[in-house]
């Protein structure tokens, strides 16, 4: 089947362009997962709306109380951009995680997102902040919450005619933030599972906690049991030995190629685990 590329002249024109073919268009940026996942067979689409021209939408912009990020920013300049590092340390971290080098010049926020993978490096992270994604389209803009915007596998809540054009994410200060990747090697590997989390603490009392995790069910999961098991509650030992059943409570993954569903129980589970203690022992160095 013959596929139309069309350059958008900006923001407009590709809105008009995606209203116009619907369903049987997608904006194009970056396409380091649309091209993949035309080429193997797994996408529909008859016009390719070129939007990597779109520079508005390329941006890092700090307000008093969040960061506001263009759909068209690349993943490789949440790792270098001063605010964004100082702001989300894990989210710099999953950039750094995230493919290789080549890819991370190339791929774009609003595509990782878009692409609706469970295993997106970017999203755990993005979830425990609070961000919220932006879209667009002829008919006016809307927000959600960026864990609503996933219904499964490669689908997303974006009408036809929308596009992500940007991300709101609320500064989180003094929040411990924290995210790990498994994968079969250190470097430009899909991930195996993931973990997020993002406490605010009041000495050794979780006040708040946002847990997300990649890979463990059909999208990128808020893990509601396991903020729900930590919030208000102090943090020591008993309560770390006590999260497991929480966490298994929220996950759902499933055996594939990359692990088994025991494997990667275990990899969310110790990850956790791991982040509680790096917080306590935070809070009591701080004291």
């Amino acid at each position: 089947m013959a596929i139309d590329i069309v350059r958008a002249e900006n923001l407009e024109h590709a809105l008009e362009l995606l209203a116009r073919d619907g369903a049987q268009a997608r904006p194009l940026a970056g396409g380091t997962d649309l091209m993949l996942r035309l080429r193997a067979g797994r996408l529909a689409a008859r016009t390719l709306v070129s939007i990597a021209d779109l520079s508005d939408l390329a941006y890092v912009r700090e307000q008093a109380d969040r960061v506001e990020l263009g759909a068209l920013t690349r993943v490789a300049d949440l790792i270098t951009h001063p605010v964004y590092s100082r702001e989300f340390p894990a989210g710099a971290r999953a950039a750094r995680d995230f493919a290789s080098p080549q890819i991370r010049n190339r791929g774009t926020l609003g595509g990782n997102v878009g692409n609706a993978s469970p295993a997106a490096d970017n999203v755990p992270p993005l979830i425990t902040f609070g961000a919220t994604v932006t879209l667009q389209s002829k008919r006016g803009g809307r927000s959600m919450p960026i864990e609503d915007f996933f219904e499964g596998p490669g689908r997303t809540r974006a009408a036809p005619d929308e596009m992500i054009v940007g991300f709101q994410v609320p500064k989180r200060p003094g929040a411990f933030q924290f995210f790990a990747k498994f994968g079969s090697r250190n470097a430009n590997v899909i991930s195996i599972a993931s973990a997020a989390l993002c406490l605010r603490l009041d000495g050794e009392t979780v006040r708040e906690a946002r847990v997300a995790y990649g890979c463990c069910a059909p999208v990128p999961l808020r893990a509601r049991r396991v903020e729900s098991y930590l919030s208000g509650q102090r943090l020591d030992e008993r309560l770390i030995a006590g999260v497991r059943e929480a966490v298994l409570g929220d996950i759902k993954p499933i055996d594939d190629v990359r692990g088994s569903r025991r494997y990667k129980e275990l990899l969310v589970i110790n990850a956790t685990e791991d982040a509680l203690r790096g917080a306590l022992e935070s809070v009591r160095k701080a004291a």
